[in-house]
């Protein structure tokens, strides 16, 4: 007997749009009728849609759904004198000032609660309680202040009644627009995504034999990969089709399995694994007959090569958007060590149109600050005053990507002592566009003075406009990076930036294989420790630990990642279309 509870949205907004599909609780009901006793009274005063009582709002929500139903049909009895219980084998419609004895909690709307017979996956019973203690009226429109509308909570209870569960803390969460997700907002009516639910549950035809169990006929594989390896876990599954997954995920030492958010489907590959995934990986395959877990597949990470300290990063450059008029592009660096050294930090522009860029920058200004506020030096044309053969040498020598001659592409090759600088990237061009920050060590074979960080803030939409950073990793062997995804923690103090993303995602890759992803840096818990560690050896600022319910935010996304000498590319982007001020961060860890 598991309830279905319908809570009140921290904001009266629409739920949002998007695409995946119903959620269901793995039962319902036998063909033919299914009858409901409504027992709701009446209400003190006229309701503003007219209806004649509480009974008639809910007859009505009956009929939405009725009108998607083929082998069975809600049926209603009016002002029904019946016995209210639970547990009684009669489906009650009530407004209780509890459920059943059971005290409602502030935010909880509505309850149903039911039985089922677990050998036939049939209902035997399903009661829905309202919540007395809250004024209710009947109005159609966007939600009003102070009172809550009991037709759109109805229909909400009966899509529960019927089978329907809430896609919004499905496994996993599913963001579609729908009657059915587990806050009330702005939707009055039936969505194309409770309409499919219904269908599929309830289609004509469908009273011959129950969709079976996922039977799972290969097992993900228990394997034991070094540091930097990759794995694959992996099910296949037979049965009543189609199959939704989800992997679960108990590191060692844990004593709870938490979620994947990304590994949604029947195999999921860590492209790079790290200590922190050894433990054991679970698959949930649901279907249209219920749900079946997996055998537990163990993950044991062995040690690769040792860390090498003498590798280091040769080259640290992002890509982002630049707004037009005061849109810049704000790369931050750290150099170590007790001696000056050389950089190359270009800014590249119309550089980037050859390499198929279409929205490249047509003039980036290159302007580099120092840890005090003031400006080094400033550059808008890289050949400009003389400097175009020392800086195309050391480019050439470098190994970056050649300037056209007379480009407005800026460069500048310093000698900058130990310390933190910041590279800002701005486009006098009212288009704006895309630009390309790089900062490069000119003399990468000296010792105690090196590149240890960039850090770089720019404008984000979604999957459209993003921050790529780049980092080439060079040495005789691998070395742990901290690589962040910032938005959230943007929002608050001491940063205050309004505009900040909301909902950030991470990814790591290493040419086009997907390496790592990161949503919320809690996930998983198991790895916070680590991180904070992390940050607070390599100076970076500690990361919120707690969500914004007021303003519906995530967490920012990082990880921690053991790299051998290579290429990489980090990318941050909006979760779900999310669009803001990012701050993507590569850090050194000593």
């Amino acid at each position: 007997m598991t309830p279905r509870i319908l809570r009140l949205a921290a904001t009266g907004a629409g739920l949002a749009a998007a695409a995946s599909a119903y959620d269901t609780t793995g039962g319902t009901w036998a063909s033919g009728d299914i009858v409901l006793h409504l027992q709701l009274g009446r209400p003190a005063t006229p309701l503003p849609d007219g209806a004649a009582d509480w009974n008639a709002v809910a007859a009505g929500a009956l009929d939405e759904w009725n009108a998607q139903l083929g082998r069975s049909r809600l049926v209603p009895v009016p002002d029904s004198n019946a016995e209210v219980r639970n547990g009684n084998r009669i489906n009650n419609v009530v407004l209780r000032p509890d459920v059943f004895g059971t005290a409602f909690d502030s935010r909880t709307l509505a309850v149903t609660i039911g039985f089922t017979n677990r050998a036939t996956a049939r209902f035997t019973e399903q009661d829905v309680v309202f919540n007395s203690n809250l004024t209710w009226s009947s109005y159609r429109g966007p939600l009003r202040a102070g009172t809550r509308d009991l037709r759109r909570v109805a229909l909400h209870e009966f899509g529960h009644v019927l089978g329907l569960d809430h896609p919004d803390e499905a496994t996993p969460p599913q963001t579609v627009s729908a009657i059915m997700n587990s806050t009330v907002g702005n939707l009055e009516a039936l969505t194309a995504d409770d309409i499919a639910g219904a269908r599929a549950l309830y289609t004509t035809g469908s009273s011959g034999p129950l969709p079976t169990l996922p039977v799972i006929v290969a097992q993900p594989q228990s394997r034991t990969v070094p540091v930097g390896g990759s794995y694959t876990f992996s099910v296949t599954a037979t049965g009543s089709g189609p199959f939704t997954y989800a992997w679960f995920f108990r590191a060692d030492g844990s004593l709870f399995a938490e979620s994947l958010p990304f590994a949604i489907g029947a195999s999921y590959t860590l492209g790079s694994v790290q200590r922190g995934d050894a433990g054991t990986y679970t698959a949930y395959v649901r279907g249209p007959g219920g749900l079946t877990l997996s055998n537990a597949a163990r993950l044991t990470v062995s040690s690769g090569p040792a860390l090498t300290p003498a590798t280091q990063l040769a080259n640290l450059s992002t890509r982002g958007r630049v707004e037009g008029g005061v849109g810049v592009l704000i790369a931050g660096l750290a150099v170590t060590g007790s001696a000056p050294k050389s950089v190359l930090v270009r800014a590249a522009g119309p550089a980037l149109a050859g390499v198929g860029v279409a929205d490249a920058l047509p003039g980036p200004r290159l302007r580099m600050v120092g840890g005090d506020g003031r400006t080094l030096a400033e550059n808008e044309a890289w050949d400009a005053a003389g400097a175009g053969p020392a800086v195309a040498a050391a480019a050439q020598r470098l190994g970056a990507f050649p300037f056209a001659a007379g480009s407005r592409d800026a460069a500048l090759l310093l000698t900058l002592a130990p310390g933190t600088y910041t590279a800002v990237i701005a486009g006098g061009d009212p288009r704006g566009g895309t630009a390309l920050v790089e900062v490069y060590d000119a003399e990468p074979a000296a010792t105690g003075r090196r590149l240890v960080n960039i850090a770089t803030r720019g404008w984000i939409a979604g999957e459209t406009h993003v921050l790529i950073a780049g980092l080439v990793v060079t040495g005789p062997g691998p070395r742990t990076y901290l690589i962040r995804g910032v938005g959230p923690t943007l929002l608050r103090p001491p940063f205050n930036l309004a505009e900040a993303l909301r909902d950030p995602q991470l990814e790591l890759f290493r040419g086009e294989t997907l390496l790592r992803e990161n949503d919320d840096w809690d996930t998983p818990l198991n790895g916070m420790a680590a991180l904070r560690a992390a940050a607070a050896a390599t100076g970076a600022f500690a990361l919120a630990e707690t969500r914004d319910n007021f303003l519906r935010t995530g967490l920012d996304g990082a990880m921690l990642v053991t790299l051998t000498p290579g290429n990489y590319t980090a990318k941050l982007s909006g979760f779900g279309g999310d669009a803001g001020v990012g701050l993507i961060e590569v850090y050194e860890v000593p």
